[in-house]
């Protein structure tokens, strides 16, 4: 009788164990959805979900071991996030073309600065021509001028062996925009109320 109750209460145990282990959980899958595509679309998706959830747990692990390095991680980060939202694009730099010669418009022509007026009137010819491009290296922007118009069909203009290559567009470039401001315009413009010639005749009375 021993025995027999200690084999029915082992098997009772085991039974229960495994009755257990057997049991769904109340998010597994319906069954007439097995071995189907949905069910391999789910086991992907949670497989997709686990890498993301161990690597971030790793990046947790590792800002963690490592303080300093990370937090100059994220600054760097952070700082290349800003360069690039605010690389502005050519029409910003035509627009400000455009407010630059409306502004030379309400002071007198006397009192215009010269390198200023040439400068804008050569911008606006390079528009006139179709020849303004613009180079976007991602955090900042260089405007240069091309040869040719795009649409002009000739040999030279169209071979890629006689274009203009990117090493050389630091020499054709005009200015460069970053953090939403195209420096060499802006520096142009300083002065451009000021003509240095004005009073190059100017005698002092005796």
């Amino acid at each position: 009788m021993i025995c027999v109750r200690q084999l029915n209460k082992l098997y009772s145990t085991v039974v229960g164990s495994n009755s257990l282990k057997q049991t769904p959980s109340r998010f597994s899958f319906p069954e007439r959805f097995r071995g189907t595509i949905v069910e391999r679309w789910k086991q992907y998706w949670e497989s997709v979900a686990k890498d993301y959830y161990e690597a971030t747990v790793g990046i947790g692990t590792y800002a963690k071991a490592n303080p300093m390095k990370s937090s100059l991680a994220v600054v760097t980060a952070s700082c290349a996030y800003y360069c690039a939202s605010t690389n502005p694009d050519e029409h910003s730099y035509r627009s400000e073309i455009l407010d630059c010669a409306n502004t030379m418009l309400y002071i007198s022509p006397a009192v215009r600065n010269p390198s200023t007026v040439k400068h804008l009137e050569y911008i606006e010819k390079c528009y006139n021509l179709g020849v303004v491009k613009r180079l976007n290296l991602l955090l900042f922007s260089v405007i240069w001028i091309d040869e040719f118009n795009d649409d002009i069909q000739a040999y030279k203009a169209n071979c890629k062996y006689l274009k203009p290559s990117v090493l050389s567009v630091h020499q054709r470039a005009v200015d460069i925009g970053f953090l939403n401001v195209w420096w060499s315009l802006k520096k142009i413009m300083v002065d451009y109320d000021v003509n240095p010639e004005e009073w190059k005749d100017y005698k002092e009375p005796e």
